[in-house]
């Protein structure tokens, strides 16, 4: 899950593009992970129920800052949180979630 501000967020950006973004990780995802944004922007419009239902899942997951990153198995067990951005693109990210398939 990526709890980002968007709009506002310059490392919520940073993140999107140096790693979400890239051909790499998106090949990787597709086969892999199930890719949940959870976005709390400033300048675009977001329904009340989905307002809600975002900082529900905030609270849920105890996130103080943007971005957060949460990585749950199948039965929704927490196996890793990065909160904030992690120099080294794309491949610092796979190599950390490759890693939480072996375990």
């Amino acid at each position: 899950m990526n709890f980002t501000g968007s709009d506002w967020c310059g490392w919520c950006k940073r993140l999107d593009k140096e790693v979400f973004s890239t051909k790499e990780f998106g090949d990787f995802a597709k086969d892999n992970l199930a890719l949940v944004e959870i976005d709390f922007p400033s300048r675009k419009a977001q329904s009340d129920s989905l307002k809600k239902a975002n900082d529900a899942l905030k609270n849920q997951y105890r996130v103080q800052g943007f971005p957060t990153i949460v990585v749950l198995n199948g039965e929704g067990k927490e196996l890793w949180r990065q909160v904030g951005y992690l120099e080294g693109g794309s491949k610092v990210w796979l190599g950390k979630i490759r890693a939480l398939k072996k375990e």
